[in-house]
């Protein structure tokens, strides 16, 4: 072989050798390329558990600078997504217990989230989906619908007090826009429209609250206010008839006497409800035979009730064996003399009282054995308007029991903090015309 025969083959062993070569790199970099592309459309898609390992970064050059840097950026981009999913689920969690009830919408007033204080407040089913609707589907409420829109309109804030839903709950309403990012007022031009957040606070047993307190600063200054007249009015009488008339002097100062007691009674009941409120009185707890007790109260009660032509029987159950009460017996004595005070003034002549005690239904299952007291009377009985505020503090039903003596108002206010200090409960049962039966729950200290 001569040499220019040498110097082909030599160049076509190169050439050869030069494109396969460029043959195997543009083939592993198409290959790379493709991964890479996979790569990116994945993420665009959210796809952020893509296998990186795969990945060849080995080599030096452009394209592994550029793998390496998308690479990054996947691993960036999964632990920001990750961490603002966590702050989500931390969001929903704190909007789903919350007390009070928020709806956002966006800028067409439908609804795009609502947690389960909003769904109770509207009367809304539990889980029900109601995204995606318009606001005043779920709301069904013309004010706040139109709180919204004109919020919505001119970027004002609005709130206003409003009974809302099935159960009319006193709610303050408050719409206000939800700001974007950068936004520096919430006054937009008008059709400028932005997402809104509506919050529904429920005032109601605040406002009912606020009641209490407002009937109770007017009934003891009525309860004070009598009485001192009263006597005032009294005192100056007495003063111009003491020295002609020393008789009516005398039913005066009977008169002044008694209206004193009064305001003793008032004053001390007062302060014995303020410290059984605070917790100041300690209660002392024994086993006790309540079956005992109801007899010893009725005895007690027996003659006042004969002189007001009335009968008091005690109801006595078959159970030999009968659980003692773990109560304090001085505290429950005083609630049932309370009870049965109260029957005795308020039931006609020829009527009757009704005194028993039994084991509280349902206890035994729960673990929590209980006993039921129950004073019954034949007396005039309370409206049904009246039968849930009857426990107050200087709460009177006047229209009903109109004709007969009335006391502080305190006495059945005393009588259920002192069950309630007692790990009980307190109701009363009532017909108008037919009688009342108070009912009181107690601890059992052993169910035989």
């Amino acid at each position: 072989m001569n040499w220019l025969q040498f110097i082909t083959v030599a160049a076509l062993a190169a050439v050869l050798s030069a494109g396969a070569t460029a043959f195997y790199y543009r083939q592993r970099t198409k290959r790379r390329l493709k991964r890479l592309s996979l790569l990116v459309k994945g993420l665009a898609m959210g796809d952020l558990e893509q296998n990186l390992d795969s990945l060849d970064l080995t080599d030096e050059g452009d394209l592994v600078e550029l793998t390496s840097s998308i690479t990054q950026l996947a691993m960036e981009l999964k632990a920001v997504i990750q961490r603002i999913s966590a702050e989500r689920n931390t969001m929903s969690a704190l909007l789903q217990n919350m007390s009070d009830g928020i709806i956002s919408t966006d800028e067409t007033g439908r609804v795009t989230n609502i947690n389960e204080a909003a769904r109770r407040l509207l009367g809304l089913p539990s889980g029900a989906s109601v995204e995606g609707r318009s606001f005043m589907q779920v709301v069904r409420d013309h004010e706040v619908n139109s709180l919204l829109k004109q919020t919505l309109e001119d970027g004002e804030e609005r709130q206003q007090m409003l009974e809302v839903g099935p159960l009319r709950p006193q709610l303050q309403v408050k719409v206000t826009l939800i700001k974007e990012e950068g936004q520096r007022s919430s006054k937009l031009p008008v059709r400028q429209h932005r997402s809104a957040l509506v919050m529904l606070q429920d005032l109601t047993e605040l406002m009912r609250l606020e009641r209490i307190r407002r009937d109770f600063v007017a009934n003891i200054s009525h309860e004070l206010r009598t009485p001192l007249a009263s006597v005032k009015l009294m005192v100056e009488t007495l003063q111009n008839v003491i020295e002609d008339n020393p008789s009516d002097a005398q039913q005066f100062l009977t008169r002044i006497d008694t209206e004193i007691d009064g305001l003793t009674q008032l004053v001390r009941e007062l302060l014995e409800l303020s410290r059984i409120e605070s917790g100041q009185i300690k209660l002392n707890f024994k086993a006790t035979d309540l079956r005992e007790m109801v007899e010893q109260a009725a005895e007690r009660l027996r003659a006042q009730a004969e002189r007001s032509g009335l009968s008091i029987e005690v109801v006595r159950g078959s159970e030999e064996s009968f659980p003692s009460a773990m109560v304090d017996p001085d505290r429950v004595m005083q609630v049932l003399i309370n009870l049965i005070h109260n029957a005795i003034k308020f039931t006609p002549v020829g009527g009757t009282i009704s005194l028993s005690v039994k084991r509280a239904r349902g206890t035994e299952a729960s673990g929590a054995p209980k006993l039921l007291v129950q004073v019954k009377d034949t007396g005039v009985g309370i409206p049904p308007d009246d039968l849930s505020r009857i426990f107050e503090r200087f709460y009177k039903v006047d229209k009903a029991r109109a004709g007969y003596e009335t006391g502080t108002g305190l006495g059945l206010a005393i009588a259920k903090h002192i069950i309630q200090a007692h790990g009980g409960e307190v109701w009363a049962e009532s017909e108008v015309g037919v009688g009342s039966t108070f009912c009181f729950t107690v601890p059992a200290l052993q169910i035989a």
